[in-house]
This record gives C-alpha cells, structure tokens and sequence, in this order.
C-alpha cells in the first residue's frame, strides 16, 4: 500500500534525525526538540464541490544549535516532498536560549 503524502511528511521528519512529536510532548525536553500540528486547510471549491483539498499545519523547531544546520536539513525533508512550506518565524525565546524555527506547510491533492 502506498503512503499518504502526510504519512510521507511524517517520514520525512523521521529522516532528519530530530525528535518531533504530533501536537505536544507528555513532558519537557531537555534537548532540541519539533513539533508538527495540522491546523486547517485550503480547499479549493468550484459549483459548490470541493475539488482540491489542502491540509495545512504548522512545523516548530527549538534548538540552541546556531550555526543553521537543523533548518537546513529540516528543509531538505520539506524540499524532497513537493510540498508547500514557508519558513514563517525565527524567533530567539529568551526564557528557554531556543532559537525557534516556525515553518507553514500544505499538502494538496485531489478529491
């Protein structure tokens, strides 16, 4: 049986070698750490009919690694889909030393 194009996307950040969880951790983790969420979609309607469906989410990375490396390779995963994405934020949370990677994603595919 085939994958899904989101089973893939789960896959792909599988490759990475980061650790990311589905919504949220069940606790705090000392390390870097991503999570991934499904937060809408972007259907594409004609006559009344959904004719294209997108299923849109966003990606969040936190890391103290500074010298790009998980951002670039978490793009790589993106880029070897033929998804959409966007990276959205970068953002320096101050309470925790995380660089935060905030990156928008869409799946689309036919009805």
């Amino acid at each position: 049986m085939d994958e899904t194009p989101y089973q893939a996307f789960m896959n792909a950040l599988a490759t990475t070698g980061y650790e990311f969880a589905h919504y949220g951790w069940s606790r705090a983790q000392e390390g870097d750490y991503g999570v991934y969420a499904e937060d809408g979609s972007e259907d594409f309607l004609a006559n009344d009919i959904h004719l294209e469906y997108a299923l849109t989410g966003t990606l969040d990375y936190f890391t103290r690694d500074a010298s790009g490396t998980p951002k670039t390779t978490i793009e790589t995963a993106l880029n070897s889909l033929g998804i959409a994405w966007h990276l959205n934020s970068i953002q320096f949370e101050d309470d925790t030393g995380y660089i935060h990677y905030e990156w928008i994603w869409g799946i689309y595919g036919q009805a």
